[in-house]
């Protein structure tokens, strides 16, 4: 039906009618606006000669002329205005066709740039609307300014926030030549998806990445693999120039296949987990070379690990694990050893006032024989450990006391052991300990002021370990929370002798309006009534014979904008910090961001600093960085700096960087690094490239996340 509204009108039998007066036509969810509207029943149309207005689902037209059905919904504009309202653009077309199923603009040109601003515009020969949820688009073309940056036949894109299949904005660099990526999704299903990524790299050769995701109610799955066959520029060991530096020819130079693979899974089934994390690559230098946003955060350890969990609460509390752990070393040294395979079993329950419990785990390690596999280092084997334990928590709610005993019994199965050490040794150890905690509170206000003093005696028997291996055990970093367990070193492989007694405090202040934590302060040490005679390897030594521990504390806190972290060791005996690590943090909103941190570890000298920040300038100014340095080796690890703009039609960001490309920044006198300038920029409400950018920003700025389009 259509409904007519006008100020006059004035009809002859036998010829059009004349519509005069701020004419409008509404005809369903359609609306025509016009100063004067011709109609011609006899052919079942009207016309206007003058600016007209049309309005329609999801799209607005003012065009110098329109035709259109008065039975149909179909209508025809002639040089217009448009804006796209779902997807927020505007533009201008020579011909606007309305159908029954789609919206068609001929020799037309979009933009989400204000109507004073030419800074980017997509122009095409055609684009079509459906009323479906995607739009297509023939002989594309992008313009920054004057100056065109991209060219397709054909695009397709959704309308909305569906997902659809289609070619992705490319990524371009130059680091080792004309590196350029061209990555296209495939929308295969609702919960599973994938993305092809043809790359060439104008030294190295054509490569292809595949990256597949699947998830369910149950799981969720990733698959991430990408291949560079005859790398032109590497042979699996050198650089072509190296190669060709020390003494080699191009003629004998063997191109190397080089290829990532990164797999993950997450699986949930009632009580019942699943864990897949597979990262691997072909080379050492794979990432230095190649880079990679996928991958273990690790550069210089990849794990791969399987693990099969059941879990279940109550009061009889059960949880078994089967494991599976190796790992790929990415630089010089001796790689940890492998968990082939791992099983753990662990039951708890009630028995009357007592928790009784018991945890056993047997493990088979391995590792290649090699020329650093040697003595120590090469014995693998087996282990288990059975560990009965029970428990007696007597509490109340201003504290409560616990004793707790159990009984660690391991046993070896040993191979390549150096001759004089028993491939089947026996370790029983016995530990006793009495927890006591209280919990006292006043009122302060608009705060709840708490004070949580806790002493814990705890003895652990002694067993020689000396010639005992160590698969998975190392010296944990001093903190607060490692003067309350029940052995000072991390693993099985040594249980640490004690006769000592833990003395800390908790004091937090809490809000009393929400409950919420505002800061947390803690600060204890250990005394020892005897010298310690187990340790990692060697003899004990002087640190074993001292009366106490470090004092070790940590204080924690936000306050509005302003937060703070800070772990402290320090060692009265010879009066100098074991470890220290302070974060302070400054972010009043998403966008203004300000971190400082400090880490330093004794026991490998390990001296860092690393300032982040990422702050508006102006309304559509920002500047980012980050300083990340090593004291030890004086040198910078990671280091960028650069500025984003930002306005309604286009965001943009450069970015210079150099970082040290030699895994954990090994003390090298002139170690690799990679230096370069990297570009993103966003056609707002269209797509963009350069996404290296933001992975950068978000890896390397605690806290930044992505601004929204």
């Amino acid at each position: 039906m259509v409904q007519l509204q006008a100020s006059s009108l004035s009809s002859q039998i036998g010829s059009a009618t004349t519509v005069r007066g701020d004419v409008v036509v509404t005809q369903g969810a359609r609306r025509l606006r016009s100063a004067e509207v011709f109609i011609d029943e006899s052919a079942g149309i009207a016309r206007t000669d003058s600016q007209t207005w049309l309005s329609d689902d999801g799209v607005e037209v003012l065009g110098q002329s329109a035709v259109f059905a008065l039975s149909e919904p179909t209508a025809r504009l002639a040089d217009a205005e448009f804006v796209l309202t779902k997807l927020q653009l505007r533009g201008h077309a020579l011909d606007v066709r309305r159908n029954e199923d789609a919206v068609r603009l001929a020799d037309m040109w979009l933009t989400r740039c204000p109507p004073s601003s030419r800074m980017w515009r997509l122009r095409a020969a055609e684009l079509r609307i459906d009323d479906g949820p995607f739009a297509s688009a023939r002989h594309v073309r992008v313009d920054i300014g004057k100056v065109p940056v991209f060219y397709a036949p054909y695009l397709r894109f959704p309308t909305g926030s569906q997902r659809m299949s289609g070619f992705l904005f490319p990524n371009l660099s130059s680091s080792d030549g004309f590196d350029l990526s061209i990555p296209y999704y495939w929308n295969l299903a609702p919960n599973y998806d994938a993305t092809l990524t043809p790359r060439w790299i104008g030294r190295r050769g054509a490569g292809l990445a595949a990256e597949l995701r699947h998830r369910s109610r149950s799981q969720e799955s990733s698959l991430n693999v990408a291949a560079l066959p005859k790398d032109d520029d590497y042979d699996g060991r050198l650089s072509r120039g190296d190669y060709l530096a020390a003494g080699g020819t191009s003629a004998d130079f063997a191109a190397a296949d080089r290829w990532l693979l990164d797999a993950a899974h997450h699986g949930r089934w009632g009580d019942l987990r699943t864990l897949l994390d597979v990262d691997a690559v072909s080379d050492s230098d794979y990432f230095i070379d190649l880079g990679s946003d996928v991958g273990s955060g690790s550069r210089v350890l990849l794990e791969r690990r399987a693990e099969l969990r059941y879990d279940r609460q109550g009061r009889q509390r059960l949880t078994s694990r089967l494991w599976l752990q190796s790992f790929q070393r990415l630089e010089p040294g001796l790689a940890p050893y492998r968990r082939l395979p791992e099983a753990s079993l662990s039951y708890g329950a009630l028995w009357g006032p007592f928790e009784w419990a018991f945890d056993g785990a047997w493990a088979a390690f391995r590792r290649d024989a090699g020329a650093l596999a040697t003595g120590h280092n090469a014995i693998t084997g087996e282990r288990l450990h059975l560990e009965p334990r029970l428990r007696l928590p007597l509490e109340r709610a201003w504290g409560g006391v616990v004793l707790a005993a159990a009984a660690r019994h391991t046993r070896y199965a040993l191979h390549r052991t150096p001759a004089a050490i028993d491939d089947r040794p026996v370790r029983d150890v016995a530990l006793a300990s009495i927890d006591g905690r209280l919990f006292l509170e006043r009122d302060a206000g608009r705060w709840l002021h708490t004070l949580e003093p806790r002493l814990r005696y705890l003895y652990q028997g002694f067993a020689d370990q000396s010639d005992l291996p160590r698969f998975d055990t190392a010296a944990p970093t001093p903190s607060y929370q490692q003067l309350f367990r029940d052995n000072r070193f991390s693993g099985l492989d040594r249980l640490g002798d004690a006769n000592q007694l833990t003395v800390g405090v908790v004091s937090r202040l809490l809000e009393h309006a929400t409950g919420a934590e505002r800061l947390a302060a803690s600060v204890g040490a250990i005394a020892y009534f005897d010298d310690r005679r187990v340790v990692l390897s060697g003899r004990a030594g002087a640190q074993e014979r001292q009366p106490s521990s470090a004092l070790a504390g940590e204080l924690r806190g936000t306050l509005g904008p302003l937060g703070l972290d800070l772990n402290l060791a320090w060692d009265p005996n010879d009066n100098d910090v074991d470890a220290a690590a302070l974060g302070l943090s400054y972010r009043p909103d998403r966008q203004r961001i300000v971190n400082l941190a400090f880490r330093r570890r004794r026991l490998n000298d390990t001296r860092q600093t690393d300032v982040s920040l990422h702050w508006p300038l102006a309304p559509r100014w920002s500047v980012f960085g980050r300083w990340n340095y090593d004291w030890r080796t004086r040198q910078g690890i990671d280091t960028f700096a650069g500025f984003g703009y930002a306005n309604c039609c286009l965001g943009l960001k450069l970015l210079w960087h150099d970082s040290i490309e030699t895994p954990a920044n090994r003390p090298v006198p002139n170690p690799r690094r990679d230096r370069g300038v990297l570009l993103q920029i966003q056609f707002r409400g269209l797509a963009g490239f350069g996404s290296k950018v933001e992975s950068r920003l978000g890896r390397g700025i605690k806290g930044y996340r992505p601004e929204n389009d």
